[in-house]
């Protein structure tokens, strides 16, 4: 072994004590946490630290994400891309673009709105990169229009972990009003806005467990942008829950339920939900 491999050896061996211990205090911290629901998220996330689950959906947003010629802004791979108008016929992603702010560093730190048009995209692409997991294969044009034009989304919108259990004739009509109260939500206070940062905190050691501890190149690469994705996820579906409640202000009970839809999501087969063809008729 040459001196480079020894210093990385040692690096490698140093992150992941420091990394054992933060998740030791993140789940101590997290089981004394009084919120209703608690003990299901802790159990359910130490099952996933033992499965191989949460690697392949992993791996399913490296290799949609990454793969030569996808179109980041068109999710498409270069052959054929959904154009803003049959965008617009995914009822959700268009009420969001007119009604949420756009997203973005810049677009947020100018109008901080917890969530944005792109955040709320992450709903579709978490269902995206699950379908990838129970396919075993990349996505083309027929899996993506199953993908955004099954309604999957406005299941997982209204009936969050009971999504599969509602039916499109159940499901609410979705409205203007509804995103213009996504966008006036906040905190309800600085207790619950901790707990969902431990929360992320606790998910990110995780990552770096399941995948025993990678270099910093990719853990700060491509490991770390799926972590946002995740991260907006269950802060939109928190956010979902919260309006679905007619509350102005996230609570503890909206962040657990987002955790369990998470982990109800992606141990189901949603290759099974089908584009609906009214929807889709317009496309070519």
């Amino acid at each position: 072994m040459g001196i480079s491999d020894e210093i990385q050896k040692r690096g490698s061996e140093k992150v992941r004590k420091q990394s054992l211990r933060d998740m030791e205090l993140l789940q101590k911290y997290l089981e004394n946490y009084e919120a209703e629901g608690m003990d299901e998220i802790l159990f359910k996330i130490n099952e996933l630290k033992e499965s191989d689950l949460y690697v392949k959906l992993m791996n399913a947003f490296k290799s949609e994400t990454y793969s030569e010629g996808w179109d980041t802004e068109n999710f498409a791979d270069g052959k054929r891309a959904f154009n803003k108008d049959e965008v617009d016929y995914v009822k959700s992603l268009e009420l969001a673009r007119r009604n949420l702010h756009l997203g973005g560093l810049f677009n947020t730190i100018l109008t901080p709105s917890m969530i944005t048009a792109k955040e709320f995209l992450t709903i579709h692409l978490m269902i995206h990169y699950t379908y990838v997991v129970f396919s075993g294969k990349a996505t083309d044009w027929n899996d993506r229009l199953n993908i955004y034009f099954s309604r999957l989304d406005e299941r997982l919108i209204f009936g969050m972990e009971n999504f599969d259990e509602l039916k499109l004739e159940d499901l609410p009509e979705i409205k203007s009003k509804y995103f213009k109260a996504l966008k006036k939500l906040k905190w309800k206070d600085k207790n619950t806005k901790d707990l969902y940062k431990k929360l992320t905190e606790l998910m990110g050691e995780i990552r770096d467990y399941s995948r025993d501890y990678p270099n910093l190149t990719e853990r700060a690469g491509w490991m770390t942008n799926y972590g946002v994705t995740e991260d907006f996820f269950i802060k939109t579906l928190a956010a979902c829950n919260a309006v679905n409640n007619n509350r102005e202000k996230i609570e503890d009970q909206d962040i657990v339920r987002a955790y369990k839809t998470f982990f109800k999501l992606i141990k189901t087969d949603v290759t099974v939900y089908k584009a609906i063809p009214e929807l889709v008729q317009d496309i070519g």
